[in-house]
């Protein structure tokens, strides 16, 4: 178990750096809202959006759906612990297409739910979102695993 939201977060992008590799941008501001990470793949304007929490998945939600209006794809990432509560529910995530993923330290990164692809609900923050990326060059390793 991660004693910080700041410790998952750092030991999060330890993995998404090692799985991913390096195409990735951190607490991106001026989108709406301050997505934790988000991985963008240059060549096929993909973006994916993770939000990270360690307890209140419903707010995690929310704020993975307003990562939808710039992202294609959107993931919510809860300790282990917190996806196994009585008050948990799977299908909020499906009903909005919102990814769920879990992340420990000793089991690592493991996909509950992939959303389908989507389309972002405002052109104006993706076309913003879409800039923002154009400054990496590199394209994102294994991007299809995180895909529905």
């Amino acid at each position: 178990m991660f004693a910080s939201e700041k410790e998952m977060s750092k030991e999060f992008e330890k993995f998404i750096k090692k799985e991913f590799g390096n195409s990735y941008f951190k607490e991106q501001e001026g989108l709406f809202g301050v997505p934790d990470f988000i991985l963008a793949d240059r060549k096929s304007n993909l973006i994916i959006s993770f939000e990270l929490k360690l307890k209140n998945w419903k707010r995690a939600a929310i704020q993975a759906f307003r990562y939808k209006s710039f992202s294609d794809i959107s993931y919510v990432v809860l300790p282990s612990t917190n996806i196994n509560s009585k008050e948990f529910s799977i299908e909020y995530f499906k009903k909005f297409n919102i990814g769920l993923a879990e992340f420990n330290l000793e089991q690592g990164f493991r996909i509950i739910s992939k959303p389908q692809k989507g389309t972002p609900y405002s052109n104006k923050l993706n076309d913003k979102a879409t800039t923002i990326i154009k400054s990496n060059r590199k394209r994102v390793k294994n991007i299809e695993f995180l895909i529905g």
